[in-house]
């Protein structure tokens, strides 16, 4: 007898069916279900900002290409890279004030002390391991240290002052060899100015830190500044001997000489129509300037028709009666405290300063010299900067004055520049050089 389907059953039939149906696919097509059930979360990118100077425009192309070797490796860290090209840590300290401060800035010895006093800096030594730290040169360290003994920079790179002197030039003025004595550097000079009728040395207006090498190769202490009667070492012999013959280089090689008609034999870069002393040097308009490594790879870059063991050389800074001395600067990529994203913030610093990135950076591509111990052997060192550090030198003095030596630097060295130009007698210029080491000591 047939069994009569009501509309009740054929429903129920019918959901039995469409279950089943639904059943045998996500059996037959697992893979289906894998597809719908793994989707990727989006990555996240993160953006920093990396402020510095620069020294000419080689520099500014080395950082883009370090820049982009660093986005190859992490993608999801995006870096803007700024580059302020006057009164550096001043703009600096600015924007944090406003609150604006780059996650990553360039930081200068003489600034550290301010930078770590205001608690503007990231301590480093939370983010790097002692092993890492322990790669660096100690002297290079030591400028970035707080009073509570924690560190709050790593330096980049570093370079010492040498005389880089025109051998073309040199030869024009039947001079054939570079001058041994800071005397000698003047006399020089004069020679170079007369015989080829190009002004033999550049220097800057000022420029305090390249003069400290002068007063400690003749018996003076290195400067340091940092209560109030430690300005007493503006009184010591010889530098009131040797800043006056500093500021005269200027007075009498260009002031003086061209009052007299003749080719001055010390000019500043604007002089000569440059707008720093490698763009002087490498126009060949001066024969001699006292610069850093970093001078060495503009030159390469900017000039490459003027070979260096052909038509320039390098060699050691002068020496005074207590020997020879020179300056070394350093700079740290310093982390802002304040920083939303201090990891990615410390990837792209270790990526720059580490191994790797100094014998790219810094090596190969001649930056400077490597402040990680062991990289000067590198057999892709460039033959110039092996040259800077072959020299013998009796002090190495660290661009590092006192806890405001960065303010002390600009005040003293606009004193300097106003005496060069003579709207400071020299019978004034200790006196205010004193005042004004007080008043910011007193402040």
């Amino acid at each position: 007898m047939p069994v009569k389907l009501t509309k009740v059953n054929a429903i129920l039939i019918a959901l039995i069916i469409i279950l089943g149906a639904i059943a045998a696919y996500f059996a037959l097509f697992p893979r289906v279900v894998e597809k719908v059930v793994e989707v990727e979360k989006p990555v996240e990118v993160v953006y920093i900002r990396f402020a510095g100077w620069s020294a000419g425009e080689t520099e500014m192309k080395n950082y883009e290409k370090m820049i982009a070797k660093f986005q190859e490796k992490y993608p999801n860290i995006r870096v803007k890279y700024e580059v302020i090209t006057q009164m550096f840590h001043e703009n600096i300290l600015a924007s944090f004030g406003a609150g604006v401060a780059p996650d990553i800035f360039y930081v200068d010895t003489s600034w550290a002390p301010t930078f770590i006093e205001k608690g503007a800096l990231y301590p480093v030594d939370e983010l790097a391991s002692q092993e890492f730290i322990n790669q660096f040169y100690d002297f290079l360290l030591e400028p970035f240290r707080g009073k509570d003994g924690r560190l709050y920079g790593l330096p980049k790179d570093w370079s010492m002052l040498a005389l880089f002197y025109n051998k073309k030039l040199f030869e024009q003025a039947g001079l054939t060899r570079p001058p041994e004595t800071w005397e000698e550097l003047e006399e020089y000079a004069k020679i170079i100015a007369d015989k080829t009728g190009k002004p033999g040395l550049a220097i800057y207006l000022g420029g305090f830190n390249r003069y400290v090498p002068v007063a400690v190769s003749y018996g003076a202490p290195k400067p340091w500044f940092e209560k109030p009667g430690d300005e007493a070492w503006f009184d010591h012999p010889a530098v009131k001997e040797t800043i006056i013959w500093y500021i005269n280089l200027y007075r009498k090689g260009k002031l003086e000489r061209e009052a007299q008609g003749k080719t001055p034999y010390v000019v500043q870069p604007a002089d000569v129509g440059a707008g720093w002393l490698g763009d002087a040097f490498g126009k060949q308009e001066v024969a001699m300037v006292i610069s850093g490594n970093w001078m060495i790879p503009f030159l390469a870059d900017q000039f490459p028709d003027l070979k260096f063991g052909e038509d320039w050389d390098i060699a050691p800074l002068p020496r005074g009666p207590k020997g020879r001395v020179t300056m070394a600067y350093t700079v740290a990529l310093g982390i802002n405290a304040k920083t939303e994203h201090p990891q990615e913030a410390w990837k792209f610093v270790e990526f720059i300063i580490g191994r790797e990135g100094q014998l790219e950076l810094v090596v190969k591509m001649g930056h400077t010299l490597p402040s990680i111990k062991g990289l000067e052997e590198s057999p892709d060192m460039w033959p110039q900067h092996k040259k800077t550090l072959s020299f013998k030198y009796d002090q190495v003095v660290v661009f590092l004055w006192g806890p405001k030596s960065g303010e002390l630097e600009g005040k003293i060295s606009d004193v300097m520049a106003a005496a060069m130009r003579g709207e400071l007698s020299l019978e004034e210029v200790i006196p205010t050089l004193k005042e004004t080491v007080r008043a910011v000591l007193e402040s």
